[in-house]
């Protein structure tokens, strides 16, 4: 063999050895990312399991990484008091509130015998020792006995025969007044008793039979003539230029064409002008991206949404306002599973200067114009560095880590996430309508579902109302008895208007009589 084939066959077994080595080297490195992921979602299972739930980030300030090569300061504490960062909370005084808002008697109980001096004088009173005791009288159930004349003339004439007419009612064919419908959509809804539970509370305490198909019947029959007020209520959210919107899912047992597991969604709207806050729920099971534009059609201006695909075909007069928190949120994880400071922690210091800034601002109960100037100088600087320092460290992460997905999540919207420093009314995250679905979350843990989309439906209506009424200091229960009681009365758009919660008190005075929910 010549020296020549020799070289050659060494050349052909290098190159063998050089290509197996590298598919080698790229295995490893999928099995390095694979090893990664599923480490980091058993942290993220362990966390969820055993762990704390809170979302808090609490900053020991210890081995810090600077945020820019450059700098020389820790990151987003720049000109900032110490003191100015950890800001102390004054628990206000719940129990006092609570008790001014409470109906109050006065009783003086008199002893006679001690009002008699041993030298026989009468004793004047100097002061009163006050004690307050906390009274609870229960609910009364009664029956309202209508009697409507019927009137006849005594010499027998034809047709004379006349019976007084019926007293208009919201359900006409209802054997139950405005208030106990009341009642009903109020536990329900507001203080999340299931239907079953009420049947049986009716039944043990009260002696009364109410079936909880009855109370359904009633609740879905009750949307109908409500429903003019909704739609009322809508227009505000489309006429402002400013609205938000968040999704949650629910589950409908009878949806035609559908198995009863699937799971359907609610969406809470809320918007109008500050006077004439909405907070609109509508029930949605398919096609969610037309329904979110028909939604929202006619509607122009700034919508705070989180970054679902569902709002990608909103035209081109909505300007989608991204949800921080949800960015934020991509990080949490990974830095409390992060035993020493990296990355995620240092992005999670971003957003901690962020909101505190944010506080700041809510705390000096700053205009909307003080918010847009305050945000410039101050979030809009942090902003462009974190964009810059965000692609700098994107090229030197795992490209499928949950550390390179949350980037890329930010990176990817960018524009939503900083279009909130662009006007001062808007804010950094969509955690108010987030609020404003919790009540349904909550409830829903007790009814767990809705029986038909009937129902699902007048479920939004309600929660609507009640919600909407919340927010202008009206207690649900009464501003649902004038509502159910005035409706058969409505016949123009200006008679339904006078019963939007932001009107009412205006037209109804006794509603200004009942306390303000705390």
């Amino acid at each position: 063999m010549s020296q020549l084939e020799t070289v050659e066959e060494y050349a052909s077994l290098c190159q063998s050895l050089l290509a197996k080595n590298q598919l080698l080297e790229a295995r490893c490195e999928q099995y390095q990312q694979a090893y990664r992921q599923m480490y980091d979602m058993f942290q993220e299972l362990r966390r969820w399991r055993f762990g704390k739930k809170s979302e808090r980030f609490v900053d020991d300030g210890k081995h810090q990484l600077l945020l820019f090569p450059n700098e020389t300061v820790p990151p987003f504490n720049e000109d900032t008091p110490e003191e100015t960062i950890v800001s102390s909370h004054k628990r206000s005084n719940k129990k006092k509130s609570a008790r001014e808002a409470v109906r109050r008697i006065e009783v003086i109980p008199v002893d006679e015998s001690q009002k008699v001096c041993s030298c026989g004088s009468c004793k004047n009173v100097i002061r009163y020792e006050t004690k307050e005791l906390l009274n609870y009288q229960p609910a009364i159930f009664e029956i309202i006995e209508q009697r409507r004349e019927v009137v006849a003339c005594p010499k027998g004439c034809d047709g004379s025969i006349i019976t007084a007419p019926t007293p208009p009612h919201v359900l006409p064919k209802t054997g139950a007044t405005e208030s106990l419908l009341s009642f009903i959509i109020t536990s329900k809804h507001e203080d999340r008793q299931p239907l079953y539970h009420l049947e049986k509370m009716l039944a043990e305490r009260h002696g009364i039979r109410c079936p909880r198909q009855t109370m359904a019947r009633w609740a879905i029959d009750l949307a109908q003539p409500l429903q003019p007020i909704c739609n009322l209520m809508r227009d505000e959210i489309i006429s402002y230029d400013v609205a938000a919107c968040d999704a949650t899912t629910l589950q409908v047992l009878n949806e035609p064409g559908r198995a009863p597991e699937t799971k359907s969604y609610i969406y809470c709207m809320r918007g109008g002008p500050p006077e004439n806050a909405v907070i609109c729920y509508e029930y949605n099971d398919r096609e969610h991206k037309s329904f979110t534009r028909s939604l929202f059609e006619g509607f122009s201006g700034y919508l705070h949404v989180d970054a679902s695909n569902v709002f990608d075909d909103m035209g081109n007069n909505v300007a989608l306002v991204y949800c921080n928190t949800h960015a934020r949120r991509k990080f949490e994880p990974i830095a409390k599973a992060a035993k020493k400071n990296g990355l995620a922690k240092e992005a999670m210091r971003f957003y901690k200067e962020i909101y505190r800034i944010e506080r700041d601002a809510k705390n000096r109960s700053l205009t909307p114009e003080q918010r847009y100037t305050l945000r410039q100088e101050k979030i809009k600087p942090l902003l462009e560095k974190f964009k810059v320092w965000l692609g700098s460290i994107q090229p030197t992460v795992m490209p499928k880590s949950p550390l390179a997905c949350a980037i890329n999540y930010v990176l990817s919207r960018w524009d939503g996430m900083i279009r909130f420093i662009n006007d001062g009314r808007l804010e950094a995250d969509n955690n108010l309508t987030e609020q404003k679905i919790k009540p349904i979350v909550i409830a829903r843990k007790n009814f767990m579902f809705a029986s038909s989309v009937a129902g699902a439906k007048a479920l939004c209506t309600h929660f609507t109302l009640q919600q909407t009424a919340k927010i202008h200091n009206l207690d649900p229960y009464h501003y649902y008895c004038v509502l159910l009681k005035n409706i058969p009365y409505c016949k123009t758009v200006e008679d339904y208007e006078k019963l939007l919660p932001w009107n009412i008190r205006s037209h109804f005075p006794e509603l200004t009589h009942y306390p303000k929910p705390s």
